[in-house]
């Protein structure tokens, strides 16, 4: 019997049949279209039981806040973090503010429907297309943004990580933490200790304090083979160097954001 090659299941899942024969099944995408020219605009709600990614592309000309979100029980809607594809900048935000047209990405899984609405309104309309698929989304493998602190000979140092703004925490992907001998050094009875705030179980370092000849310097460097998530979201992260004398510290962190 031969097999018809676009077939529909009950599940909404498409088979298509392959040139060697081989049936293979894939959710189609779910599309929403329309204008976002007023406040509490909406495109959607789409169902995306089964999807993964959303996607949302505006143009036009516009000036306002857009925000895509997601609900599990169909009544309450929860902010979905986004990203823009093919620009400078690679950070989530938790809604799209101002005049720029572009596309952003995010992901949707476990969630039932997914929308975007104007949250904030001033002028004009953009003409915005919602979809979601069940693609995979491999985008947060990266780590789009470092942040450094140096300071002077026997002074503190903290490296702070600013709030990421609503519905995002830090993921660190990698910390170094270097403790230079800006003059000889002699050894103290107990470590000298790096605190941080907003990760973990209060995670904190020991260093060695032993006797160091001028100009030595001791390197720590951990790279994450699994992020390291910070314990809040929207909270800044620090790392902090304590007063050490005759120490100069630099402290470096790359992270990205996300929920």
């Amino acid at each position: 019997m031969a097999l018809d090659a676009n077939i529909v299941g009950l599940s909404g899942n498409k088979a298509e049949v392959d040139s060697g024969g081989r049936i293979e099944t894939y959710m189609p995408a779910q599309v929403g279209t329309g204008a976002l020219g007023a406040l509490n605009a909406v495109v959607g709600p789409l169902v995306c039981d089964g999807d993964s990614t959303v996607t949302l592309d505006m143009r036009g000309t516009f000036s306002l806040t857009a925000q895509v979100q997601g609900t599990v029980d169909g009544t309450n809607w929860q902010a979905i973090p986004v990203r823009p594809v093919n620009v400078a900048s690679v950070l989530y935000v938790a809604a799209i503010t101002g005049t720029t047209a572009g596309t952003w990405i995010g992901q949707c899984a476990g969630y039932k429907k997914v929308r975007v609405i104007v949250t904030a309104y001033t002028s004009g309309s953009a003409t915005a297309v919602l979809t979601s698929n069940n693609g995979a989304f491999m985008i947060d493998a990266t780590t789009p943004t470092l942040g450094t602190n140096v300071g002077a000979a026997g002074a503190a140092v903290t490296l702070t990580l600013a709030a990421p703004g609503a519905g995002l925490r830090h993921y660190l992907t990698y910390l170094s933490i270097n403790k230079f001998a800006s003059a000889l050094l002699t050894a103290g009875a107990a470590p000298v200790t790096v605190t941080t705030t907003n990760l973990p179980g209060s995670m904190a370092f020991s260093f060695e304090a032993d006797a160091a000849a001028q100009g030595s310097m001791v390197r720590w460097r951990e790279d994450f083979a699994y992020p390291l998530a910070a314990s809040a979201q929207n909270t800044a992260t620090t790392i902090v160097c304590p007063l050490t004398t005759s120490v100069i510290w630099r402290v470096t962190a790359g992270y990205y954001v996300a929920p």
